[in-house]
Formats: C-alpha cells, sequence, structure tokens
C-alpha cells in the first residue's frame, strides 16, 4: 500500500504526469508485496522548490509503505526511479531526493491494519 507523493519545482502537462505515474507504478513490484493496484500516486507540479536559498527545478518524492521493506528492494527501486525522473520529466539526478518512510499502520478500504 504505497503512497508515493511527488514535488516537482516546474510545469508539467497532464499527458506527461500519466506517463510518469504510468512507468513509477510498473515499478513499484521492484518492492515485495507493492504493485500498482495497491499504490497510490499523487504528483504536484510547479512547486517553489529551494536549495542553497535558490529556485531550481527539482523534485522531491515522499515514498511512504506499509511495514518495512528489504534494503536491496528500496535501492532498486529509487535507481529505477532516478532513470523515470530523468526520462520522463527531464530533471537530472543531481536535483532529485526522495525517502523512504516505512509506517508500523496503515489505514486503507475502511480497514486500521497493524
Amino acid at each position: 500500500m504505497p503512497f508515493i507523493n511527488v514535488n516537482v519545482g516546474k510545469p508539467i502537462n497532464y499527458e506527461t504526469k500519466v506517463k510518469f505515474q504510468k512507468e513509477i507504478a510498473e515499478n513499484i513490484s521492484l518492492i515485495p508485496g507493492k504493485n500498482a493496484g495497491n499504490t497510490v500516486i499523487c504528483i504536484t507540479d510547479c512547486c517553489v522548490i529551494f536549495k542553497n536559498g535558490e529556485p531550481f527545478e527539482g523534485i522531491f518524492v515522499d515514498i511512504r509503505l506499509y511495514k518495512s521493506s528489504p534494503e536491496e528492494a528500496k535501492k532498486a527501486f529509487a535507481e529505477k526511479l532516478f532513470t523515470i525522473i530523468e526520462d520522463v520529466l527531464k530533471i537530472p539526478p543531481e536535483r532529485a531526493q526522495f525517502n523512504f518512510i516505512e509506517m508500523p499502520v496503515w489505514v486503507s478500504n475502511g480497514n486500521y491494519m497493524v
């Protein structure tokens, strides 16, 4: 049940957002138990992102997962995500940052899961 929240420091048209989320969804299965059907992706463009006090066209991706996942799987997904971001959004890896947050509790579909 991943939730992937993407903040992008430039405008992105609808077709590019669709392609971007599709590629993420197709690769989330690199993490065991995760798939396109149980993943929610939110893409917010036109964010003003600053680094060293200056705005820049970068990206921050917050990847929330239910329970812990193997480090090698998260690494493989992160490496693939860098490639997707560069190919689809034309943002180089040095302008991208991610985090993984592994939640002990998840609430979805009317269920409280521990």
